[in-house]
């Protein structure tokens, strides 16, 4: 609700050349194409799927984002009213100087003030075509970069994302070797730099199920390794339509 409710005009999504627009009087979401307005409810369930995750995800990081704005609201109701009360029983502490008051005061509302946004994504790529998954990794990936302190945690099935993750990596060590216009401007029309990813900030890992062990994929030259299980399933299904040409030649 309060990502929908910060919704003033019809918001781009990253795929389709497609908008959201929301009517806040019936609290009804539509999406919007060049030439079709449809109900999200009666949408595909790529759209169903992507929306509450981009609207969300958009939201969180603009708030930790606009922090410094003195007109942010840095807690919900109900965090505001748990620090009222934490600070009235700081004040009934007789034992407390006003020092030691004043401290734990701050202490405590540091423990509500967000100074990060920790994007926890599963299967992002649900119900999505590989290019609007790509689309849609490019915009976890910028909202992720507005803040230092952000991480984004995803969780997927699909052989295309360590892909496009190497994509966001290679740009940005390009980017930073890079001096001539040109040369960028080539670069971010595969990667917007607002998407590009630092090497040392990407970690995948790999989870086998019946081993029962979780290992880190190593790098090549920074880029994550070709050699991971969703590649190697890609590789079989080639191999095995390479058995039945054998066959067939036979």
């Amino acid at each position: 609700n309060n990502a929908l409710g910060e919704m003033n005009n019809a918001l781009p999504l990253p795929i389709n050349n497609v908008r959201i627009e929301y009517n806040k009087a019936n609290d009804i979401v539509y999406i919007k194409g060049t030439d079709y307005r449809l109900r999200l409810i009666e949408a595909s369930s790529g759209f169903q799927s992507l929306i509450p995750l981009y609207l969300v995800s958009r939201y969180l990081a603009n708030s930790i984002e606009r922090k410094g704005d003195d007109s942010k609201e840095l807690m919900t109701p109900d965090q505001r009213e748990r620090f009222r009360k934490q600070v009235q029983a700081l004040s009934k502490d007789t034992g407390l100087t006003e020092e030691q008051r004043r401290i734990l005061i701050s202490e405590e509302a540091k423990k509500f003030n967000k100074s990060a946004f920790i994007n926890i994504v599963e299967e992002a790529e649900q119900n999505l075509y590989p290019t609007s998954q790509w689309e849609m990794l490019k915009s976890l990936l910028a909202m992720n970069n507005t803040s230092k302190g952000n991480k984004l945690v995803m969780t997927t099935h699909s052989p295309y994302f360590i892909n496009y993750l190497t994509l966001a990596v290679k740009a940005y060590t390009l980017l930073q070797k890079s001096t001539n216009a040109k040369t960028k401007a080539k670069i971010q029309a595969i990667v917007p730099e607002s998407s590009a990813i630092r090497p040392e900030d990407l970690v995948i890992y790999e989870l086998d199920e019946v081993a029962g062990i979780v290992k880190k994929l190593p790098k090549y030259y920074d880029i994550p390794s070709d050699e991971n299980q969703l590649n190697e399933v890609l590789s079989e299904s080639n191999e095995l339509y390479a058995k039945l040409l054998e066959i067939q030649q036979a």
